[in-house]
């Protein structure tokens, strides 16, 4: 297999943008998709997408390369001053610096998504952005092969998925609540847990002014299930 973290349509779908750690404020760079240069070629029951060159996913967690901070992309700056304190204290201080290959490998991106997971947990992160981080950790080890990994992230992305249905504001990291009702439901079929399953696809195909790519695929999972039982 051809080593696609070396080739030159990756080398040309990435740049190198540069970040101030919110935390111990020093600077650092860090590989970014470039805009327009990764197209979108199929996409996963659960809506994990496929792209033409680079997986996003693998560069969407940042870590600090000064003090351990770590983060997805969209939440790397939010930070309230407690929660840099807690980050200091427990994170930080037990930080080894680490050297990570220009091009991020798989089991890189699932350390730097589980450090960002870890980090997020530190600072008392709310639920969806622990689930949101569990399920991209889910897809990479699905990538990696790794199905015992894969369902253990798949199902804590779904445990704090459908608290954060009743207890946060949506969206979620862009994930509106009937996308997330959707994954929901297609984890739920996964497990087999048919009754659940249903129950988001009933409130997803019933409910006004949905997408229709969302309606859709809902409308494909029923069938699924239904020709099942």
């Amino acid at each position: 297999m051809e080593n696609i973290h070396t080739n030159d349509a990756l080398k040309n779908a990435l740049y190198d943008k540069s970040y101030a750690c919110p935390v111990c404020n020093q600077a650092f760079t860090a590989k970014s998709v470039k805009v327009g240069k990764n197209q979108v070629v199929s996409v996963d029951s659960d809506l994990y997408p496929r792209y033409s060159v680079v997986n996003p996913i693998l560069y969407d967690a940042l870590m600090c390369p000064h003090c351990g901070y770590s983060a997805i992309t969209k939440s790397f700056d939010s930070l309230l001053p407690k929660q840099k304190e807690w980050i200091k204290a427990q994170i930080c201080a037990n930080y080894k610096a680490h050297a990570y290959s220009e091009y991020t490998t798989l089991p890189e991106g699932i350390h730097k998504h589980k450090m960002a997971l870890l980090t997020c947990m530190t600072k008392k992160g709310k639920t969806g952005e622990q689930a949101y981080i569990a399920l991209h950790i889910a897809w990479l080890y699905r990538d990696l092969g790794d199905e015992n990994n894969e369902l253990s992230f798949l199902t804590r992305a779904y445990e704090g998925f459908e608290e954060a249905l009743s207890t946060e504001r949506f969206p979620i990291f862009g994930l509106d609540e009937m996308t997330v009702m959707y994954i929901l439901a297609d984890i739920a079929y996964k497990f087999g847990k048919i009754s659940e399953a249903k129950k988001y696809l009933s409130v997803i195909i019933t409910s006004p002014g949905i997408s229709g790519r969302i309606k859709d695929r809902a409308l494909e999972l029923k069938d699924k299930i239904n020709h099942q039982s």
